[in-house]
């Protein structure tokens, strides 16, 4: 696979001038963001509270545009994916050219994560406005070319049109989807892809590109101990395990991640985790994983760990490329937390639960 992404690679090396109204203004979007004490309000409103004190803030154009059309949660779930995807086009549109270039690659992760939502959608049979609504736009594709692909008539369709990853590296994912009638082996396949591609690009950049590569790293190890957590739960052949590793390019990293897809059940994979620098993280979120089968508390502190990561690339380095990326991680956990609340209101969860898993 990582011979395939090599091929596709653009220039050998780009060259980052200093570009600092670009940083100032990206801090200073990144300053509009929610803080705890904006989620906690949240948390105590109701439904239409939420609505109302969401159009008075950073989405209110969104909001204002689309409420001819839409209402209540569509209204709003339309307005996160729009304000999501016109903040990234605006930071690609605003950006000297070779810092466009690495936003773009950045942005593949929306890309990925609308395929994934299109070809979930057609597996489930899920209506189409249900999916489209849910379809962000904020990658590299177009919102018109996104929707093309849920216009089309098999999950193969889609794979072999996809725009981002080459089919040749689905095929694998395809077949298990055919044989299993399961997902995620492709879905893995378009994460694998995604991480190998941005890691390697990372190695191209100048000297901020370690710090970069480093996050990229960390955020890859967490998706990694996710998989291992839920596929040894699940009782799965080692050999099976390891082909869902999503390689970092650390032989030393990547060495132990296998070593760890090969013990031998959930208890010890706990044991081993809990020596880790995420150990306290882990022991609180496998011993909730064991009693509630779920994995809401484990991924929320551990992205709470990445956007502290973030946050600290912004404070060292405040006039460089990590300010960008780290609004960019940064405003996409907004999106989602609002999701959250969003659809927790509209379930009538509890505040406690659903402020148990929002990212801040």
């Amino acid at each position: 696979m990582l011979k395939l992404v090599e091929k596709q690679r653009q220039p050998k090396r780009i060259k980052l001038g200093f570009y600092p109204y670009t940083y100032v203004r990206t801090a200073i979007m990144r300053s509009l963001l929610f803080k705890r004490e904006e989620y906690n309000k949240m948390l105590k409103m109701s439904f239409s509270e939420i609505a109302r004190f969401l159009q008075e803030s950073h989405y209110k154009k969104e909001i204002n545009d689309l409420a001819a059309q839409h209402s209540g949660a569509d209204l709003l779930e339309l307005a996160l994916n729009r304000n999501l995807a016109e903040s990234f086009k605006k930071l690609i549109r605003t950006s000297p050219n070779e810092l466009g270039i690495l936003i773009k690659e950045y942005a593949k992760r929306k890309d990925i994560e609308d395929i994934k939502t299109i070809l979930r959608g057609k597996f489930t049979n899920t209506d189409e406005k249900v999916i489209s609504n849910s379809i962000t736009g904020a990658g590299t594709l177009s919102y018109d070319f996104l929707l093309s692909l849920l216009k089309k008539g098999s999950i193969e369709d889609i794979l072999k049109s996809n725009g981002i990853v080459d089919f040749n590296m689905l095929k694998e994912g395809l077949k298990h989807l055919n044989e299993k009638n399961n997902l995620v082996s492709v879905e893995n396949a378009f994460d694998k892809y995604y991480y190998s591609n941005l890691i390697q690009f990372s190695g191209i950049l100048p000297k901020e590109g370690a710090l970069f590569r480093n996050f990229l790293i960390h955020e890859a190890v967490i998706l990694n101990m996710l998989a291992l957590i839920r596929l040894k739960k699940a009782k799965l052949e080692k050999k099976l395990v390891e082909s869902f590793i999503i390689p970092t390019g650390d032989k030393l990293i990547d060495s132990k991640t296998m070593a760890l897809a090969n013990v031998e059940d959930l208890d010890e994979l706990s044991r081993v985790l809990a020596k880790t620098e995420y150990r306290d993280i882990i022991t609180k979120g496998i011993g909730e994983f064991k009693k509630s089968g779920s994995l809401i508390a484990l991924e929320a502190e551990l992205y709470k760990y990445l956007l502290r990561q973030s946050a600290l690339f912004m404070h060292q380095h405040p006039l460089s490329i990590d300010v960008i990326l780290g609004y960019m991680f940064a405003k996409d956990i907004e999106a989602r937390n609002l999701r959250i609340i969003i659809k927790g209101k509209q379930l009538g969860l509890s505040e406690d639960f659903i402020g148990s898993q929002l990212v801040y």
